[in-house]
């Protein structure tokens, strides 16, 4: 009824949610309609049995080849015997046809329930192994309302979908039925009802379409506000800021409310203006029956008309509420979409090892070049490098010189805009997935989960496949063992959401602990060391100390304490090297670094 019409992807939108499920679109659709078909066969049947029971409790039977062969099959023809039959009968075809229609829909929500949770797990399985550059490109706010709010739209669009097909089917037998008993007059209710339908869902469409838009947008101004105001929660008390969060939050989730309330409204309006038409028709009806037939036939006629609109009225009102759920949740269906097709054009991560082969040898930087997709200048020019095997390098410079782009193109998070980075004369965007097992990396902010401590070190791993033995190794390794042991259950303490139970030095140690239990090739620390006090940042120097010779390691760091024992220390200046070589050489062969030296107190 024009729904469609208005958005002519719609279908197209459909198919692929149910592929992202995992749910072939056409033999589940079909089976959908076949059982419609059947309910709505039932709804008839149990309709048409209305005309022979008003026939014989009116009088007007006579002549009727239906009565005749009732009153055979039940071998009497006294209405005393046959109207109480005929009532009990369509009473059993009634219960039976609402016990399937309640084991239809248990079925169907099941499945569309089913469909939401598949469809959301497959987008945000698809956001999870995204291209890091442009993970870093999104709105993680946005990310949330589409995985969540956005899906949810669009299940409730198709299982109204559903639902309307049903709808249309049982009207569709009314409606034969009826105009087989009386075509005159089911020709003048179509005409009516018709009249109403359609002139209601042409004034309330754009309507509707622009509350869909509103819940869409109002569920991604309370996202922007819960997030920050959550996450960044020592910021917001410090700053005592927190009302200003909860206010945006109030005035978002008031937004919605109100787009929900006038939804409401908007998709209420059809039933009242529906029972109106029922008044009219029925009105209608009477007029015309009294006035061309005999007041048995009209009264005949009425009683099944009466019959009909006990099913038909709902059945249109529910038809009316679903195109309205639909029209105001096809916006989340088209931002799945267009999700999906902004995420397939970015490409997917592949976290299979392709071979299998280990990645083994020095790491090398040939003329690599990188350029952000929004810049105009590259960030890093024509940088090449070695960094031996089993060595310590450090990369240093000034904020915005390129360490930590450099660092992600090391670590193959993004690729050189030119160049090649490889390990051992493999490229490491060759098999990405083996690249990364080889890598254990420690960032300035360690993520933690609320769970045990194991769990934590173990990132990643199912609780019953986590290695205690090198978690106890990687412990100690991180000089963390006397911390543990004054915890209340040791490595099976919950350290809280974020790790609040620990220090941040301890947050730090235990990145160390977790990038180590892998026996990763390569160590990574990207700031690791920058917000430690100095005892901590000289229990991981010593760490480091004591795994020199052991594994490739490489540090980026602003503090040169850190750094001063690297076999290469690699100083970079607007994204090129300046100066390389020794703590020592390098100090002697630049002066801007000499100059950071005298400023950290460095001798």
């Amino acid at each position: 009824m024009g729904t469609t019409a208005d958005d002519p992807g719609m279908i197209a939108h459909l198919r692929l949610m149910l592929r992202m499920a995992g749910t072939r679109p056409a033999g589940w659709l079909t089976a959908t309609i076949a059982v419609s078909i059947v309910l709505a066969v039932m709804d008839m049947l149990g309709v048409a049995a209305m005309v022979p029971l008003t026939q014989l409790a009116t009088g007007t039977a006579g002549g009727s080849a239906t009565i005749s062969a009732l009153e055979e099959m039940a071998g009497t023809t006294d209405p005393a015997i046959l109207i109480p039959t005929i009532a009990c009968v369509i009473a059993l075809l009634f219960v039976v046809k609402s016990g399937a229609t309640i084991a239809f829909k248990w079925w169907l929500i099941g499945r569309t329930s089913r469909i939401s949770a598949l469809s959301a797990t497959e987008l945000m399985r698809r956001y999870m192994l995204a291209p890091y550059a442009d993970h870093r490109a999104r709105r993680m706010s946005e990310v949330y309302r589409n995985v969540n709010d956005s899906t949810a739209q669009a299940t409730s669009v198709l299982l109204s979908m559903l639902s309307l097909i049903t709808d249309l089917l049982l009207l569709g037998g009314i409606v034969l039925v009826l105009a087989i008993t009386a075509p005159l007059v089911t020709l003048m209710t179509v005409v009516i009802f018709a009249c109403f339908v359609f002139g209601l869902q042409r004034a309330l469409r754009h309507k509707q379409a622009l509350i869909g838009e509103e819940l869409a947008d109002a569920s991604l101004e309370a996202w922007n506000y819960l997030m920050p105001g959550l996450n960044g929660f020592r910021e917001a008390r410090l700053t005592s800021s927190a009302q200003q969060f909860v206010e945006g939050y109030k005035r978002a989730r008031l937004r919605r409310a109100h787009a929900g309330r006038m939804l409401a409204i908007v998709s209420e309006a059809p039933r009242h203006a529906l029972e109106i038409g029922f008044v009219l028709t029925i009105a209608g009806i009477s007029i015309v029956l009294f006035n061309t037939g005999t007041p048995g036939q009209a009264v005949t006629v009425l009683g099944v008309f009466a019959a009909a609109s006990l099913r038909g009225l709902p059945t249109l009102n529910r038809v009316a509420a679903s195109m309205a759920t639909i029209r105001a949740n096809r916006a989340g269906l088209r931002i799945v979409s267009a999700s999906v097709a902004e995420l397939d054009t970015g490409g997917t991560h592949d976290e299979r090892p392709t071979d299998g082969r280990r990645y083994s040898g020095d790491i090398t930087l040939r003329d690599v070049t990188y350029r952000y997709p929004d810049a105009e200048e590259p960030v890093l020019h024509g940088v090449t490098l070695t960094i031996a095997r089993h060595s310590t390098v450090a990369f240093v410079g000034s904020s915005g010189a390129g360490k930590s782009t450099l660092l992600d193109l090391i670590l193959g998070l993004v690729s050189p805009t030119s160049g090649e980075v490889e390990c051992g004369g493999r490229s490491v965007t060759d098999d990405p997935a083996t690249w990364y097992a080889s890598l254990g990396v420690v960032p300035q902010d360690v993520f933690l989960i609320n769970d045990t401590l194991a769990a934590n070190v173990a990132f990643g791993v199912q609780d019953q496949l986590i290695d205690r033995s090198r978690v106890a190794e990687v412990i100690s390794m991180a000089r963390l063992t006397d911390v543990v042991a004054q915890l209340p259950h040791g490595m099976e303490t919950v350290v809280g959401e974020r790790g609040v139970r620990l220090s941040g030095g301890q947050r730090q140690r235990l990145g160390l602990a977790r990038a180590m239990y892998h026996r990763p090739a390569v160590l990574v620390l990207d700031e690791a060391t920058s917000a430690l006090d100095n005892m901590t940042e000289r229990e991981i120097t010593d760490t480091l100390a004591d795994l020199h010779g052991q594994l490739t390691v490489i540090i980026v760091a602003h503090r040169l304490s850190t750094v001063r024992g690297a076999d290469d220390l690699v100083f970079l200046k607007d994204g090129r090297i300046n100066a390389r070589g020794t703590f020592t050489e390098v100090r002697q062969s630049s002066e801007e670094f000499a100059r950071l030296v005298e400023l950290g107190d460095l001798r």
